[in-house]
């Protein structure tokens, strides 16, 4: 029988992030998770994350309270991860992900539930054949073993466990990635149980795989769709800025939160520097909704007037809706001629730039003509830049202008230097998004890959 401990699979000085594995019922703290851990470890896109495995005892021996030890209930081992998460090496991570299997998805769901400080550090949850609904099974064998009795289907654990993560994670949101996980063959938990509690909230964080119980956490090569379900949660978006942004994206989750928390109750007497914060927070966990509502309802000045433009040009990229494409550029047209009678160029420079792309990118005028506009206007904006002190987004803002007049050195230099002031990850990745959709519509396909490597570091 294994005792509690905490293994370490890869720990570098200077990694601010941490990955924890957490095992099932009768698992082990090294066998459960076989190859997992060492192919997590070898690609670089997660380079910048320390990774561990927490083991707790769990046997199929009966427990005989009083008399002899019985293994841990499931709000122990909850109590034992929040424990390890405050103590040596852990308490000093900015962000922790958690993928747990089988039982061991009860107790992260319980400690995240049980402690809103622990929630708080968590940026990922990865759920591997978890009894989140409990197991009939487990009903006939409760009364001599606890871990069991916890996770019997209709038990008290399980529809407590159901009815606080409702109330924490679903409604708000939860302030962490979320994604749960059933094996096609898996016999042990059904996926009315894994899957299940949450289907309807949140479909498309719901996956299944190839494997048993057993199976789908015991990746032998690279290319395990389980191994790789872990990759796109935790990089996502941000592999396109290069394996190390997504550390660092991982934090400034943690940021965007604590924003909300901060701003939210005073929304309505928030400055204007409050408003963009808090917007941007909302859009940064994916709230691009309460972004925009927020700022619709606040354009007293030409900032909001740009976010709220940013979040609508965003959103037709996406959905294409006409109306948000002709709002967005009404809007960044309005804020550019406001910043111009202000003298104000540092926002001139951002809200001309903007025009210029919707110009490019949105209009019913032939393609001729709609690079004309966008380079004339482009002409312009490098004007507003040689009047507004030099910083990121003068340079990043130099580098588009010198995209859309097609002259791919100068811009590729111009965004070099913006990359040396070090932008955060959002700042680094609104960037590199800006500056591909522009050669896209150009069709420069080798600007392209040269801008993929200067983004990449």
């Amino acid at each position: 029988m294994a005792e509690t401990n905490l293994v370490t699979h890869r720990k570098v000085v200077g990694n601010k992030v941490a990955i924890i594995f957490m095992h099932g019922f009768m698992g082990d703290v090294r066998k459960t998770w076989g190859r997992f851990p060492d192919l997590l470890s070898a690609d670089a896109r997660i380079r910048d994350w320390d990774i561990y495995s927490l083991g707790y005892p769990s046997s199929y021996w009966m427990d005989v309270l009083g008399i002899w030890k019985a293994n841990p209930d499931i709000p122990a081992i909850a109590t034992t991860l929040r424990t390890a998460a405050t103590l040596p090496p852990l308490h000093l991570y900015g962000s922790l992900t958690l993928i747990a299997h089988s039982m061991g998805g009860l107790a992260v769901q319980r400690a995240l539930v049980d402690d809103d400080t622990f929630a708080a550090r968590v940026g990922h949850v990865l759920l591997f054949g978890t009894p989140s609904n409990g197991l009939v099974k487990a009903i006939f064998s409760r009364f001599w073993k606890q871990q069991l009795d916890n996770m019997a289907e209709n038990g008290t654990f399980v529809t407590d466990l159901r009815q606080r993560w409702a109330a924490k994670f679903i409604n708000p949101p939860a302030p962490f990635k979320f994604c749960v996980t059933a094996g096609d063959q898996d016999e042990f938990v059904p996926r009315r149980s894994s899957l299940g509690p949450f289907q309807a909230s949140m479909p498309h964080q719901c996956f299944v795989i190839p494997g048993d119980h057993l199976s789908i956490v015991k990746p032998e090569t690279a290319a395990n769709l389980a191994l790789q379900l872990v990759f796109t949660s935790i990089v996502g978006e941000a592999a396109a800025a290069g394996p190390g942004n997504a550390a660092r994206v991982a934090l400034e989750a943690r940021e965007f939160h604590e924003t909300i928390k901060l701003l939210e109750p005073s929304q309505d007497q928030l400055d204007r520097s409050g408003l963009v914060q808090l917007a941007l927070a909302y859009e940064g966990v994916g709230r691009q909704v309460d972004a925009i509502q927020l700022l619709e309802r606040n354009l007293a000045t030409t900032d909001a007037m740009g976010v709220l433009a940013g979040r609508l040009k965003r959103r037709w990229w996406v959905e294409r809706r006409r109306a948000d494409a002709e709002r967005a550029r009404a809007l960044y047209a309005q804020a550019l001629e406001l910043a111009l009678h202000n003298n104000d160029y540092a926002q001139a420079f951002y809200h001309g730039i903007n025009v210029a792309f919707m110009d490019l990118a949105f209009s019913d005028r032939p393609e001729a003509a709609r690079r004309k506009a966008a380079q004339s206007q482009a002409q312009k904006v490098l004007e507003y830049c040689a009047q507004a002190p030099v910083e990121k987004w003068r340079l990043a803002t130099e580098g588009e202008a010198h995209l859309l007049l097609g002259n791919p050195a100068d811009a590729l230099a111009s965004y070099q230097a913006a990359i040396a002031t070090n932008p955060t990850p959002r700042e680094l990745d609104s960037m590199y998004q800006q500056a591909i959709r522009i050669v896209s519509l150009r069709g420069d396909a080798q600007t392209a890959e040269r801008l993929s490597l200067i983004f990449e570091r």
